[in-house]
């Protein structure tokens, strides 16, 4: 009987300290689980974070990065604003030496009045007695400002330039100006376009890769048949206007250095 006894108070001293364990888990899950409710942000809480996340990520995709990039207007060059957007900007080609190269172009192309002659062109003589009686002979025929053709020959170009890789089509680029330069000739001026080119390539890296395109243009590969197709479009859409040869000679007009960059956004 004594034996029952004590065994009946060790199983229920047993049984008391597994119910006492029990409660003090539920006590500790339940003080974890308020915890981690108090951790919990409200509804109120929530909005206001989620707002702020939209207000910056708003001024985020709104932000522009601006780029150290020249400013045509800035400098002269109206007529090439377009251009220079068209190439410079939208693809982002603001790598060196082609950058300060494609715009050593735009200002050589601007500041002087390079032009094509007309091959069609009617050349008309005239014989004129200046004021000392001297027969004075002059030649009036259409020519093609080598500037309207350059333009619209690159813009006639882009999206076949853009589907080579970035070096080649910026070397294509390039060539467009070598292109349009050896049909032209300098208004008034003995500089020969040869000696131009010569000038503007030298010492530029890509000047060897520049001229073998030159070439094949020259020669009509298919590769690069769209300058000359670009150029024979120019022909037919761009103005001719018209020359006389009696005017005075001017030098060539070639800046000596490179106008400033400016931080601007694109």
């Amino acid at each position: 009987m004594k034996l029952f006894s004590n065994t009946l108070i060790i199983v229920g001293t047993i049984f008391l300290f597994y119910y006492l364990y029990k409660i003090y888990k539920l006590y500790q899950e339940e003080v974890a689980k308020e915890k981690e409710e108090a951790q919990k942000p409200s509804l109120l809480q929530i909005a206001i974070q989620e707002a702020l996340e939209e207000d910056l990520l708003y001024e985020l995709n709104t932000h522009k990065v601006r780029y150290s990039l020249y400013n045509p207007n800035f400098q002269g060059l109206h007529e090439f604003n377009s251009i220079y957007k068209l190439v410079v900007h939208d693809n982002l080609w603001i790598n060196e030496p082609f950058h300060s190269k494609f715009y050593e172009f735009l200002l050589l192309i601007n500041d002087n009045d390079f032009m094509i002659i007309d091959p069609y062109s009617k050349v008309i003589t005239m014989n004129v007695r200046d004021k000392y009686n001297k027969v004075q002979t002059s030649k009036s025929y259409q020519v093609y400002s080598t500037k309207d053709i350059i333009k619209h020959m690159i813009s006639y170009c882009m999206d076949d330039i853009t589907r080579f890789n970035k070096k080649d089509a910026q070397n294509l680029l390039i060539s467009i100006f070598i292109v349009a330069l050896k049909q032209s000739v300098h208004y008034l001026s003995k500089d020969v376009p040869q000696n131009i080119i010569d000038k503007m390539l030298k010492d530029y890296k890509e000047a060897l890769a520049i001229k073998n395109i030159v070439h094949m243009v020259e020669t009509e590969k298919e590769k690069v048949y769209f300058i000359q197709e670009a150029l024979y479009d120019a022909f037919s859409v761009v103005e001719t206007l018209p020359y006389n040869d009696s005017e005075v000679s001017k030098a060539l007009e070639v800046r000596k250095e490179l106008p400033q960059k400016l931080l601007q956004s694109i």
